[in-house]
């Protein structure tokens, strides 16, 4: 057990605790009736679509820096490694729901799959419209099989920010989840683990320490260039489409590092196709070591009309 989780009180609420008080106003606690851990967005669900993240006890502002002013309007979130609960979910979900309907957006990994699907079944049975959108962008995962079996990965971050987006300008339910559908099916992530020792880089290793799918030597520059490659042939860019880049260090990679990355990604990127927007910094951050996971979204004109503006993640801004 980690000493941070230590004692019979709930692991997530301890956090939650800690987050309202280094950042008053911007949330409140949701009292459930069972042992989880919700945090709600201080701006009220008015006549709008709520949408909702979810995840297990995670690292980086994913997800509850992710809920706030013209982002998410509510999180769940599980103990250290666990999913989040589905009667937390259903809970918080019948709380903001003003008739419009509930997005719940999640990654896609096998507990928060079924304890979102369990919520959604709950809610319907109960009469309230609710839609669950897996983010399936991890590259590095089921290769070879059909795209929406591969897990989530950092692409779940601007998926929060098209969500609310588009709730906040008056789409309805399943307008929404049309447009997170689209964008699940132009995203891509790669995480690039590097040993320092030896320069050894390996590209596709996974959320859960799997093993990534190449491994060889190369520099800084050389890795960027394999790595905008590898993602372009994964969602091959259509003509009408400008692209989104987003970097995220690995937790022993540095903030100046994240920059040279990104400077480097956005070299190669920028050479063939029209760049949006770059984005460098912590959104995701599960995997110890030293490296980065490397986000692109090709967002044609539709998209790019609910990724204006600034998403802000617990200090960091996207």
């Amino acid at each position: 057990m980690h000493w941070f989780s230590e004692g019979r009180e709930y692991y997530a609420r301890r956090w939650f605790t800690g987050m309202l008080q280094a950042h008053p106003g911007r949330w409140r606690l949701f009292d459930s009736q069972i042992a989880s851990a919700t945090l709600v967005s201080s701006q009220d669900v008015v006549e709008r679509v709520a949408v909702i993240i979810s995840s297990g006890g995670s690292d980086g502002p994913w997800s509850p820096g992710f809920v706030g002013t013209d982002l998410a309007d509510a999180v769940v979130v599980g103990a250290p490694f666990t999913s989040p609960n589905a009667y937390a979910i259903y809970e918080v979900a019948k709380a903001l729901d003003t008739g419009q309907g509930i997005i719940l957006l999640y990654n896609n990994f096998m507990g928060d799959y079924l304890n979102n699907d369990m919520a959604e079944e709950l809610l319907r049975l109960e009469g309230h419209r609710a839609i669950q959108i897996a983010v399936h962008d991890d590259m590095g995962m089921a290769r070879g099989e059909a795209r929406e079996n591969r897990g989530g990965r950092s692409g779940a971050a601007l998926m929060t920010r098209i969500a609310a987006t588009a709730s906040r300008k008056g789409l309805s339910l399943n307008e929404i989840a049309a447009l997170l559908k689209k964008a699940n099916s132009r995203m891509s992530t790669l995480c690039v683990s590097v040993n320092t020792e030896n320069n050894m880089v390996t590209f596709g290793r996974g959320f859960s320490e799997e093993p990534g799918f190449k491994t060889e030597k190369m520099g800084m520059r050389s890795a960027a260039e394999e790595t905008i490659k590898l993602l372009t042939e994964d969602i091959s860019p259509k003509s009408d489409e400008k692209i989104i880049l987003m970097v995220n260090p690995l937790r022993l990679a540095g903030y100046d590092e994240g920059y040279v990355m990104g400077n480097y990604l956005y070299e190669a990127l920028s050479a063939n196709y029209p760049v949006l927007k770059m984005h460098v910094g912590v959104y995701i951050n599960i995997l110890d070591g030293y490296g980065f996971t490397v986000t692109l979204l090709s967002a044609d004109s539709e998209l790019r009309k609910y990724l204006e503006g600034t998403i802000i993640g617990d200090g960091y801004s996207i």
